[in-house]
């Protein structure tokens, strides 16, 4: 049996800075393996990573937490995306997803989303989960 880490970003914002305001609440990651970089401010996920938010459930093969840009970087072959609401239901998939802390999400890549009865394949998608808006 793997041994996962569960990591909850909210303690690694601890350990690396109180003072942004922004950082996105709730945000649960799950990988194989976990390698923290302090003089970077970074923290980053390998192999079966899952990061579960309020908003969003996001698959990859790895994920990079930047403090200082306060967004998770992901990438995978490809990264899967699907919704945590009910009210605003899709799924979608890119090489690369960036994740912001508030939330908005920008999907990179052969990027692909699904939502009601329409689905969009662009080189770039930026969408906001909670509204279910894309721009």
């Amino acid at each position: 049996m793997k041994n996962k880490h569960l990591i909850i970003i909210s303690l690694f914002l601890l350990t690396l800075d109180l003072s942004s305001k922004n950082l996105v609440n709730h945000v649960k990651i799950e990988s194989d393996k976990v390698e923290f970089i302090n003089n970077l401010d970074k923290v980053s996920f390998f192999s079966n990573v899952n990061i579960n938010s309020s908003y969003v459930e996001i698959s990859a093969n790895s994920a990079v937490f930047d403090q200082k840009e306060e967004v998770i970087s992901i990438s995978g072959n490809p990264s899967s995306i699907k919704s945590n609401k009910e009210k605003t239901f899709f799924n979608g998939e890119a090489e690369t997803i960036l994740f912001f802390s508030d939330e908005k999400v920008h999907l990179i890549g052969n990027a692909l989303i699904k939502f009601d009865n329409f689905s969009i394949n662009s080189n770039l998608i930026i969408f906001n989960p909670k509204t279910g808006k894309i721009t």
